[in-house]
């Protein structure tokens, strides 16, 4: 009986065999890469082909056969993340020629991050915060990385994704060393510019993104008296401040004196000493002039003239 038993599973291994080469013969024919499929089973352990097959098989739930690994199913994702535990607590600055500049989380930004292709369109994310039209839209992260794009360079196709990093730029019409990651700013450059200098009308989003400089503001020396030694340490506290110079913007360089008028018409005069280190900037949603040398409360808000004489 052995022998019989014997003979039908050599019967099996020399079909399987043939079957085997027939199958080599004909991906050989078919080219070098269609032998892929039956390598892999030497290369890689049989525990990491099922982990695969089974991560396959969720992704099935969602795409359909035929559209696995496209590029579209690919970007979304690899590039952009459809998981619950991305870091909602980050945010974003909405900064330049936005109608109300604010800090956003990114929660309010994406709400539905559970579900897949998770996307949205860039242009119409700056409508729904009021940007109908625009010169130019800056991406930026905190290691440096920018990235800015004009209106004719942009289609629905330019998308914001979430990310590991909190948030992912992507456009399948542009080149991929745009797709910047990691986007904690978002400045905009309007069409109006409501701030004259010297008779040269601008906009804070057009100085944000000019030559800018920071300054150190409000420094306290703060301590405390420890309950368990008795002993009383002392910290320096500070604000760093950034954004355009003032005096390299004034046409007149030898100027005295620099009138500074605000959105409701209310007059300052500034001496020149007054100025020294002065930044404008945004703050408070308004276009702010930072005075280093003063307190918060005597800064100007809401700038729209400066006149250097």
């Amino acid at each position: 009986m052995w022998k019989r038993r014997f003979s039908r599973l050599f019967a099996l291994l020399a079909i399987l065999l043939v079957l085997v080469v027939v199958a080599g013969i004909a991906a050989a024919m078919a080219g070098a890469k269609a032998l892929a499929p039956l390598k892999t089973a030497t290369v890689y352990p049989w525990a990491m082909l099922a982990s695969e097959a089974d991560t396959v098989n969720r992704c099935l739930t969602c795409h359909k056969a035929d559209e696995m690994h496209t590029c579209q199913t690919c970007h979304d994702a690899h590039g952009g993340l459809e998981m619950p535990n991305i870091p909602f607590d980050a945010v974003v600055q909405l900064v330049g020629d936005f109608p109300q500049p604010a800090v956003v989380q990114l929660n309010q930004i994406f709400p539905y991050v559970e579900r897949p292709n998770t996307a949205i369109v860039l242009t119409q994310f700056l409508r729904d915060k009021g940007v109908e039209q625009f010169e130019s839209v800056t991406l930026a992260a905190p290691d440096g990385a920018a990235v800015t794009l004009e209106p004719a360079n942009l289609t629905d196709d330019a998308v914001l994704i979430p990310h590991k990093d909190g948030m992912r730029f992507r456009a399948e019409n542009l080149h991929i060393s745009t797709w910047l990651k990691g986007i904690t700013r978002i400045i905009v450059v309007g069409t109006h510019k409501p701030l004259t200098i010297d008779g040269t009308a601008t906009s804070v989003g057009r100085l944000l993104l000019g030559p800018t400089s920071s300054v150190t503001v409000e420094p306290s020396d703060v301590m405390l008296k420890s309950p368990e030694d008795g002993e009383i340490r002392q910290g320096r506290t500070f604000s760093r401040v950034e954004g355009a110079a003032v005096e390299p913007l004034l046409a007149n360089s030898a100027f005295s004196r620099l009138l500074v008028r605000d959105g409701s018409g209310r007059q300052y005069e500034l001496s020149r000493e007054d100025v020294r280190g002065a930044l404008l900037t945004q703050m408070w949603g308004k276009t702010v002039l930072v005075l280093p040398e003063r307190g918060r409360a005597r800064w100007v808000a809401d700038v729209i003239d400066l006149v250097s004489q």
